[in-house]
């Protein structure tokens, strides 16, 4: 019987083994055999690894898998550690990318080099979340950021080769500086697993090398923070999400920028457990995360707010979701992490579900204007069923995933100033939600008045696409049953992740809880009705227009290492 280090390493293979036969697919002639090969390939790197996780799913709940690739020596071998945050994230990975791709085979982009780079994505993203040392997770976030490059551009709009090459830019710098950390590690603990660096650093003493490996550290975390897009270094996303073909818009916000948050934590709370000489380092570069999470959840948000583009504006409440992650991740608590691991994996399926409802009635009317579309119910009864599903999801109203996994996070910010930034940050998700949902509302006199009116717009036909539908299905049943079991999944992920302790409360849909929706409904409504009001149209008029330039970017990156480096300089 196969042993289970084995399936961890097919189970990361197999994507790469099917974006290799979709290369093989271009040298058929036939369409037919063309799209068969297509098909075998996303059910060999797609479909049959998320099945593989199950079997693994027994020795991963009972302890971390630890080993070195095909038995190579420590010196020279690939290590990889699979453990209770890889499942989690593969999970998490191969349900959204699985989903996503079926979503393509109608919407496209459709031709195998797609597929290619989309399994090989997939591929950088399993693997990510199982390295073990250093230098494997830079190759990976490598590999991850050039397919990345590549789909986000595949629409071949210049606005979306604007968008890549800037993502490209500022992210190529960003692991630059990644490497210059781990150069910094490697230089004083001589080790580049994750098992050396926390065994060598038990033995530091010397305060240069306290400060040396900090600064080192912020290296990393900031370079990591550029992937994960949290302030003041999340500039690059809005435009890069908008512009790339919605199946990638869904990939991109729902686990390309979490996958690296969590990746880090395995390294950093490995040294913490096994550390206390420079506790207070971890303990410095966490604060500031969990600062700059909370606060990314409220600006970010603000800038949604703002937008006229929906899918700039779901591409800022990306952002917005990962503050919320960020904050409760930050805590460093098993129950912490389970519940910021639940909150990033709903939003992978709510996020998702909006990108590719929102995407369908862009495409059925040619436009992207929130204020310009309306009538968007005549796409068809799933796509506007399921854009209203992901609306109430983000929006956290029950009895809908959203709901659960922010009240897991709030629990944990209970009483602090952490929970009254991200309470009001929620009020600023049901109005953005409001205003996006004014696409499905029947045009009337009042639209046609309006100067920008297209009549062409508002000519909607119902989409007839299969696979289309049931990438929908797919994400709005997963909003549901991912609500209504929330409380099982919060304690399968405690467990993954070491604590019996459920991350979401007890007493989750109570009366207390529908008054807590109602009153956060009003609050929406009220804040939507400022926005749309003179006054609101200005504020937010400016706040659209002031678009993030590339040395904005460098700028903010700059600005983080600065930041953190000068509070791990004077702290000691």
């Amino acid at each position: 019987m196969m042993n289970s280090e084995n399936l961890i390493v097919i189970q990361i293979i197999l994507p790469l083994l099917g974006a290799a036969l979709c290369f093989v697919s271009k040298m058929m002639k036939s369409q037919t055999l063309q799209r068969l090969i297509d098909w075998f390939a996303a059910f060999l790197g797609l479909f049959v690894p998320l099945g593989l996780l199950f079997f693994l799913y027994p020795a991963v709940s009972q302890h971390p898998i630890q080993f070195y690739v095909g038995n190579q020596h420590p010196l020279i071998g690939i290590e990889l550690r699979f453990d209770g945050v890889s499942w989690l994230l593969n999970v998490m990975g191969f349900i959204t990318a699985a989903t996503s791709w079926l979503y393509s085979r109608t919407a496209g982009p459709h031709t195998p080099e797609f597929s290619a780079l989309f399994l090989i994505q997939t591929f950088a993203l399993t693997a990510t979340a199982s390295s073990a040392d250093l230098f494997n997770l830079f190759v990976c976030f490598e590999i991850l950021g050039i397919a990345s490059y590549a789909l986000t551009a595949f629409s071949g709009k210049g606005r979306a080769f604007m968008a890549a090459f800037s993502y490209m830019a500022v992210s190529s710098t960003a692991m630059a500086i990644f490497l210059i950390g781990v150069f910094g590690v490697y230089r004083i603990t001589g080790a580049l697993s994750y098992d050396g660096i926390a065994r060598y650093i038990t033995r530091i003493t010397t305060e240069a090398q306290i400060v040396g490996l900090g600064l080192s550290l912020v290296c990393i975390v900031i370079a990591t923070a550029v992937r994960v897009a949290i302030l003041p270094v999340y500039g690059w996303l809005p435009e890069a999400h908008a512009t790339a073909p919605h199946a990638i818009s869904a990939v991109l916000s729902g686990v390309l920028i979490k996958v690296p948050l969590f990746a880090l934590g395995r390294f950093l709370f490995l040294l913490m457990s096994n550390v206390s000489a420079i506790d207070i380092v971890f303990k410095e570069i966490l604060d500031v995360l969990k600062l700059s999470g909370t606060l990314t959840a409220l600006v970010a948000v603000i800038f949604a707010l703002s937008q006229r583009e929906a899918k700039r504006l779901l591409a800022y409440h990306s952002i917005s979701q990962i503050g919320y992650v960020v904050s409760a991740w930050a805590i460093a608590s098993p129950m912490a992490i389970a519940a910021a691991w639940m909150h990033a994996f709903y939003h992978a399926l709510f996020k998702g579900l909006l990108f590719l409802s929102v995407g369908t009635v862009i495409d059925a009317s040619g436009s992207k204007d929130v204020y310009t579309i309306r009538g968007a119910y005549k796409v068809g009864l799933i796509p506007t069923i399921a854009f209203f599903i992901g609306a109430l999801s983000i929006s956290a109203f029950p009895p809908f995933n959203g709901f659960a996994s922010k009240a897991a996070i709030s629990y944990l910010h209970k009483g602090s100033w952490e929970y009254i930034i991200l309470s009001i940050a929620s009020v600023g998700t049901v109005a953005s939600m409001i205003k996006l949902s004014r696409t499905f509302i029947p045009e009337g006199k009042s639209a046609k008045a309006r100067p920008e009116y297209n009549p062409n717009i508002l000519v909607l036909k119902p989409v007839t696409g299969f696979w289309l539908k049931v990438s929908l299905v797919i994400f709005a049943l997963a909003c549901v049953m991912g609500g209504l079991f929330s409380k099982e999944i919060g304690r399968l992920a405690g467990l993954l992740v070491g604590t019996e302790t459920n991350p979401v409360p007890t007493h989750l849909f109570t009366l207390n809880s529908i008054k807590g929706t109602l009153s956060l409904l009003a609050q929406g409504v009220l804040l939507y009705l400022f926005v749309i009001s003179p006054p609101g149209k200005y504020i937010t008029h400016k706040i659209e227009t002031r678009q993030p330039s590339f040395a904005g970017l460098l700028f903010a990156f700059s600005l983080g290492i600065g930041l953190l480096g000068t509070l791990v300089l004077l702290r000691h």
